[in-house]
């Protein structure tokens, strides 16, 4: 274990840090996914363009909670997590806003957070939203593998099934640019198998996923070879 536990960190260290290059995880450091998986949903720094019309500079304050969910997603869009999550602050302080769009709200807050500041600060809204919203239940995965423990992994692991990932056949389809492909998905679930000690499932999973998305700079190649690292083998 100790050998696995120097290459987990070697290889890791190199390749993977939080998304936005925000540092490096806040679990343990034990285990983590390449970053990439769940990394930036698109141009800008990241940096907010201010206020909550999304434009900055003033503008237009929008009050109807579809709109302003809307709003943020397009600041998310080109990078402008600070006014994204201001504007999904404002939907959740409304007195009107359902419980769907709570969900949807909680979700892009989630989003927002792990692009500016790292998957472990958007845990509590990913884990407000998870029960209405496959995005999040992606995202509280993504914070959950990142702490890098077993037990950690094992909620992942669950959270992955309820979305019908055991299955090969399943398609996870963002509906926000999150960054997160149907392959990146099941390889997700493949790391997560492989680190609570289920090698088959790992094995079946990242086979899937590679080719589905086998590019050689793909974060699901750095997963595949990261696992074959660690001890993974396949059936020649």
């Amino acid at each position: 274990m100790n050998k696995k536990l120097i290459i987990i960190c070697t290889i890791m260290a190199v390749i993977l840090t939080l998304s936005n290059g925000c540092g490096s995880s806040s679990g343990t450091g034990r285990y983590s996914i390449p970053s990439e998986i769940v990394g930036p949903g698109g141009g800008g720094s990241g940096s907010g363009s201010g206020g909550s019309s999304g434009g900055g500079g003033g503008g237009i304050v929008e009050t109807d909670v579809d709109a302003l969910i809307a709003s943020a997603w397009e600041d998310f869009r080109y990078g402008a997590y600070s006014s994204a999550i201001s504007k999904f602050n404002e939907a959740l302080l409304s007195a009107s806003i359902t419980d769907a769009q709570k969900a949807s709200a909680y979700n892009g807050l989630g989003w927002s957070l792990l692009k500016s500041s790292g998957a472990e600060s958007a845990y509590s809204a990913f884990t407000q939203a998870s029960s209405l919203n496959d995005e999040a239940k992606i995202g509280l995965a993504a914070a959950l593998m990142q702490r890098g423990t077993r037990s950690a992994c094992q909620q992942a692991v669950t959270l992955l099934e309820t979305l019908g990932l055991k299955e090969t056949s399943t398609v996870f389809t963002a509906i926000h640019p999150i960054g997160v492909t149907n392959a990146g998905a099941h390889a997700m679930l493949a790391w997560c198998y492989f680190i609570i000690g289920n090698e088959d499932g790992a094995r079946t999973q990242i086979i899937f996923a590679k080719a589905a998305d086998g590019t050689a700079d793909s974060p699901v190649n750095q997963i595949y070879n990261s696992l074959i690292a660690m001890g993974l083998t396949f059936d020649s």
